[in-house]
């Protein structure tokens, strides 16, 4: 049926124009269409032998066109072409009636393939046109694909394929791989009971020589006068018999027998193609009855590993309304089906802004903690993933005794630093008490000498403490931002100032590119943001000791731009060493100091990026580094430029 007219629906030009170029070539008579609406029209007016269309498309999809061909043409075949091949997409296209489905990118030769067993389907019912059991089996066929029960629709093909053919009996044998045999599944007529779980070898009689060879076989009269069968007893009472194995796309999933034993008149050339266009049926019907079992079954598994997780997990769409909620997660929050996440954690203190989470969308992965607000103390580690573009999972665990035990040493670090500040207090005086007999040349060289290292040291042991005592007040507290409108270009200025005898003493070229004063401005807490710009220039001069020893210029570039989502990205480069790719995420992390390869320890407690993380964070941005060894490091930041 070269001459077969064929309707190809994409919204796709390239694909579309791909496909009909090789369907031409192979001797079809091609029309596109570019959506569903334009196939909707063309279906108005001309008639098809095949409808190939596309499943995702905008307003009409594959599904709406597949509607509209059984409307206007119901002898016109469909076949659903998808990029988002599924168990749902085979299950729900057949039920309405398509012919059969195949996943992009699209296999040339099987979709040719796909094509001739359709249209050989329809020349054999063209054939046979006119026939009242043809008409009747066929249509009687497609609704075999509404029974998802195996064993039911079974029943229902041998009675149905009995009946409409006047058969004495019958049978379905469903092939096990594994075991290279065929078992009896469901049978109808005089002997089911004893056909009923008979089982055969593949190869053995009738039924096994047509699942091995792939053929069908069909009986007339004694089996003796066959040369394929003459070793065989022949059955009593049997004078005719078809066999059909049930096929598709070269998988092999039984075969379905026919027999007459009380009727003298034999099975017909035409009973014989009726019973192979029902197989064909009847073959989708059962492999959709195993993809919806093994769907259901897989679903059984889910929901059990879902529920019985041993963290609370819950499942909401876009919106965030929660969809499923496990026994765990509902003890944590008391929350219901169908209610909205944020709506239902007023209990709870985010660690971020729950409007951030909901904005935030474009985010893959976001993690944040809730604390309980009144009672006893709970605190809940949240993990957020994006699933299908769409869907959201949300995993909490209860971190309640990990949290205590931070508090605990937070609390312990915040007391030894207030109990440092005492004595760092009696230290400045009596070093205030040298100086001026310093200045009185009351003391020797030594003694200056000494004096200047414990005022050195001192300094450094109250910067640290500074530092400590701001990082547990920040971790121990909620992050509250004084958010206002500032000009990055300021801010940047004003770091630099901070830092110029660090840069000068260091002779550290810093280079701030143009286009930062052409950036909009942002909106943050200024303090904040300065002293986490303040921190990562600090880094980057501290960490480029070695360009000294090398006798190359050491230099900090500061650049940024506008993305397209409402924020800045702010990098601080420098041409320092760099930093292995396996300590990128540590030293985020709490107390993680690097050593310098080229200098040794630098001076620090590892608690300046843990603490910019989490500023830049609580602004609803992201800070990461990219860094090789040898090619200097590049801390990026994002800052909003939009008011809430």
């Amino acid at each position: 049926m070269t001459e077969a007219r064929i309707l190809v629906v994409d919204d796709s030009i390239d694909a579309r124009k791909g496909l009909s170029l090789y369907l031409n070539i192979k001797g079809y008579n091609i029309t596109e269409a570019e959506n569903g609406e334009q196939a909707t029209e063309l279906l108005k007016t001309n008639s098809y032998n095949l409808v190939l269309s596309d499943l995702k498309m905008q307003n009409i999809d594959g599904i709406g066109v597949l509607k509209e061909v059984k409307k206007l043409h119901p002898q016109t075949d469909v076949i659903i072409m998808t990029a988002y091949a599924s168990i749902e997409t085979a299950i729900g296209s057949m039920k309405l009636g398509a012919y059969d489905y195949i996943p992009k990118p699209i296999n040339m030769e099987e979709l040719e393939l796909l094509i001739q067993r359709c249209l050989e389907k329809q020349r054999l019912i063209a054939e046979v046109g006119g026939l009242k059991e043809m008409v009747n089996l066929y249509e009687v066929s497609k609704g075999l694909n509404s029974v998802m029960d195996l064993d039911k629709l079974l029943e229902l093909i041998v009675k149905l394929a009995a009946d409409t053919l006047n058969a004495d009996g019958g049978s379905i044998m469903l092939l096990d791989k594994k075991a290279d045999n065929l078992i009896a599944k469901a049978a109808a007529g005089k002997r089911a009971d004893i056909v009923l779980g008979k089982k055969l070898k593949v190869g053995e009689r009738i039924a096994g020589y047509a699942i091995e060879k792939g053929l069908t076989v069909k009986i007339e009269g004694s089996i003796k006068d066959d040369t394929r069968f003459s070793h065989l007893e022949r059955f009593d009472g049997i004078n005719s018999g078809i066999t059909v194995p049930l096929m598709r796309k070269n998988n092999l999933l039984g075969v379905i027998n026919l027999n007459r034993s009380a009727q003298k008149e034999g099975f017909s050339k035409n009973d014989t193609k009726l019973l192979t266009i029902f197989a064909t049926q009847a073959t989708i019907a059962i492999e959709n009855s195993y993809l919806f079992n093994d769907l259901q079954h897989e679903k059984e598994k889910l929901n059990t590993v879902f529920c019985e997780m041993g963290n609370g997990a819950i499942i909401t769409n876009e919106h965030f309304k929660i969809i499923i909620i496990n026994k765990i997660a509902r003890d944590f929050l008391g929350l219901e089906k169908n209610k909205d996440f944020t709506e239902c954690t007023k209990d709870f203190e985010p660690s971020i802004p729950l409007n951030e989470f909901r904005k935030n969308r474009e985010k893959a992965i976001m993690n944040f903690d809730l604390v309980k607000k009144k009672g006893n103390p709970l605190f809940l580690s949240v993990s957020a993933s994006k699933i299908r573009d769409k869907n959201y999972v949300l995993v909490l665990r209860d971190v309640t005794s990990e949290r205590k035990e931070e508090m605990v040493k937070k609390n312990f670090i915040r007391l030894m630093s207030h109990k440092l500040k005492t004595p760092l207090t009696s230290i400045f005086g009596f070093i205030s008490a040298l100086r001026v007999k310093e200045t009185e040349r009351k003391l020797n060289d030594t003694e200056k000498n000494s004096l200047k290292v414990i005022e050195i040291e001192s300094l450094h042991l109250s910067s640290l403490v500074d530092k400590l005592l701001r990082f547990t007040l920040l971790e121990t507290e909620s992050l509250v931002l004084n958010k206002t409108t500032e000009n990055l270009a300021d801010i940047l200025k004003t770091v630099i100032k901070s830092l110029d005898l660090l840069i000068w003493s260091n002779k550290v070229k810093i280079n701030i590119y143009s286009e930062i004063n052409t950036l909009p401005n942002i909106f943050v807490d200024k303090e904040k943001i300065q002293e986490v710009i303040e921190n990562l220039v600090e880094n980057a001069i501290k960490f480029n000791d070695s360009n000294l020893l090398s006798g190359r210029e050491t230099r900090v570039d500061i650049s940024g731009h506008l993305t397209d989502n409402d924020f800045i990205q702010v990098e601080i480069a420098d041409n320092g060493p760099g930093i292995p790719a396996e300590e990128h995420e540590k030293i985020f992390e709490k107390f993680q100091q690097l050593e310098n390869y080229s200098v040794g320890q630098v001076d620090g407690v590892g608690l300046g990026l843990p603490l910019a993380r989490r500023i830049i964070e609580s602004h609803s941005g992201k800070v990461w580094l990219k860094s090789e060894i040898g090619s200097g490091s590049r801390f990026i930041l994002t800052l909003p430029t939009k008011t809430e």
